[in-house]
């Protein structure tokens, strides 16, 4: 059966999830060309800069005996950070520094003043700790989003693509632990006041949402409200997965030991049983 069409939700088209995906990974892909156009293009100056530095300094000062202090006095001073997107490289900053010094570790003190810049600047971007915590979970969720399309090939059949998305969920959370408990985590009372939180997390979701409705599409079932439903508990089921990988041992005392990818394999498996039986599909 041809996939279902579900409406884009970015320009009103009708497209099946593999269109999409075509797209999306041209688009991935040229973006990352750009990024990596723009960073050769913004690190050539600053080599040659470093280059100039380090050539107008005496070559025989350190010969002549000078103490290590006078050859630092010497060096050439660090310059305040110049970027034509502070805020992305503060967020990028701070999800650095999240893994390196944790939660309660993190401060906008300490950012700052590994970009360089004056205290002041994060909380003109994020306004407080909160804001800047909303910003990296929000480009948490787009890395995930990014991760998981990474991983879909055109070829793939509905429930291979369903299969792989809640795969690589668990997978990013593995290798993510301290970013994914921040994404899902109880430092949000208002997650709604975060708008860019909040449209990256409903992004995610709809992922998978649309990924479940082509596969009972495939299947012969097209309830898109039934298929939703499912969608909801699929993800629920791998958040928990995911959640107890992180935390605790996937090898409890009396249980045979499986691998972690075993443990997904087994997940996903009851997960796709589950849909096909309450379904009838």
């Amino acid at each position: 059966m041809a996939d279902p069409v579900i409406a884009d939700d970015d320009d009103g088209v009708e497209s099946t999830f593999a269109d999409r995906l075509s797209v999306k990974i041209t688009r991935m892909n040229d973006s990352a060309e750009t990024k990596r156009a723009t960073r050769a293009n913004t690190a050539s100056p600053r080599r040659q800069a470093k280059k100039e530095a380090s050539a107008s300094r005496s070559p025989t000062a350190d010969r002549s005996g000078a103490s290590s202090g006078e050859r630092e006095a010497d060096a050439p001073k660090q310059r305040p950070y110049h970027h034509g997107n502070l805020r992305e490289e503060l967020v990028r900053c701070g999800k650095q520094q999240l893994v390196e010094v944790g939660l309660t570790g993190l401060s906008l003190r300490q950012i700052a003043a590994k970009v360089g810049v004056s205290q002041v600047a994060p909380k003109h971007h994020f306004g407080n700790k909160e804001g800047l915590l909303a910003a990296i979970a929000a480009s948490g969720f787009r890395d995930l989003t990014e991760f998981r399309f990474s991983r879909l090939r055109p070829h793939m059949s509905a429930e291979q693509r369903l299969r792989s998305l809640l795969s690589s969920y668990v997978t990013f959370a593995w290798h993510h632990p301290t970013l994914f408990h921040l994404m899902f985590g109880p430092q949000f009372p208002a997650r709604q006041i975060h708008a860019e939180l909040e449209a990256a997390t409903t992004q995610s979701y709809h992922t998978l949402a649309r990924a479940v409705v082509d596969y009972m599409g495939e299947r012969g079932k097209e309830d898109e409200t039934r298929a939703l439903e499912m969608a909801r508990i699929a993800w629920m089921c791998m958040h928990g997965v995911s959640t107890l990988m992180i935390d605790f041992s996937i090898n409890p005392v009396g249980a045979p030991k499986v691998s972690r990818q075993q443990l997904i394999d087994q997940a996903l498996d009851l997960v796709f049983a589950g849909i096909r039986g309450v379904n009838g599909i």
